[in-house]
């Protein structure tokens, strides 16, 4: 049985009844033969008429073989996906996870709930918030976005290196739409994004700066010693379109790319702890 006429069937199931407008033209064939079959009958209604559920047992019986037949409704956006179209992508992700740390003591407050990011970090070694619609998280201390998950698991090691105090979000690699859109609703609060210093690095660091126009870039001061120490060459043999960092007017980006250029390698982010 096609998707689309378990689709259909499952829908007929719920309402009672449906047009044969409402039949996708791939599960025609499909509807056609169950109601010569019986399962589901036709009825003249006006210019047209309905499909209406002739056995329902039989329908169910025939689902349960088929794929699944339990109430839609029970169902989040990626099951819905699997039973329907046997593949979860085309369900909508309706939630975005966030991983967390704090250098501090540092509060989040939800719609009248506080949490301690960092005493849940204390505890657990790292916070997890489950951003779901309705949400609306808010705090007063500084965020730092970071790309690889060393800084964010030895926070503490790393940005008192740094010298930040406030909450240390992952991005892991891109930071993508979704969190895009959650960061830009965070207000009276500063965030800055920690990078790897490469071209994918800066990129990550103009795209998000369109959409946050206060973002910040941390660029240590001794970036030029990391370089010539650390820096690796492979870090700029990558496919990124670099057209956007060359064109770009953002001074910290350019500083960045021409110190990149002259070093003639990229550096990963953890080496911001090696500094002297």
């Amino acid at each position: 049985m096609k998707n689309a006429t378990r689709t259909f069937l499952l829908k007929l199931l719920e309402v009672g009844q449906m047009t044969r407008s409402s039949i996708p033209k791939s599960a025609l064939s499909e509807i056609e033969r169950l109601t010569t079959q019986g399962f589901i009958d036709w009825e003249k209604s006006g210019r047209g008429g309905v499909y209406k559920i002739d056995d329902r047992g039989a329908v169910i019986s025939l689902l349960k073989n088929t794929g699944y037949h339990g109430a839609i409704n029970q169902l989040t956006s990626k099951a819905k996906a699997v039973a329907f179209h046997k593949d979860a992508h085309k369900g909508k992700d309706e939630t975005l996870l966030l991983m967390l740390s704090a250098t501090q003591k540092v509060f989040w407050h939800n719609n009248g709930v506080s949490v301690d990011v960092f005493k849940i970090g204390q505890e657990c070694g790292i916070a997890s918030f489950v951003i779901k619609e309705g949400d609306d998280w808010q705090t007063d201390n500084p965020i730092a976005l970071v790309e690889n998950k060393d800084l964010l698991v030895n926070a503490d090691q790393y940005f008192k290196k740094i010298k930040f105090e406030g909450t240390i979000i992952y991005y892991s690699g891109w930071v993508s739409k979704r969190t895009i859109a959650w960061l830009k609703t965070i207000k009276n609060t500063s965030i800055t994004i920690l990078p790897d210093y490469d071209p994918v690095g800066i990129l990550n660091y103009l795209t998000l700066k369109k959409d946050i126009p206060d973002l910040e870039i941390y660029i240590p001061k001794n970036l030029p010693d990391l370089l010539i120490r650390y820096g690796d060459p492979k870090r700029l043999e990558t496919s990124t379109d670099r057209k956007l960092i060359e064109e770009t007017k953002d001074e910290k980006a350019s500083l960045i790319y021409t110190l990149l250029l002259k070093h003639g390698a990229g550096l990963h982010q953890e080496a911001l702890i090696l500094g002297d």
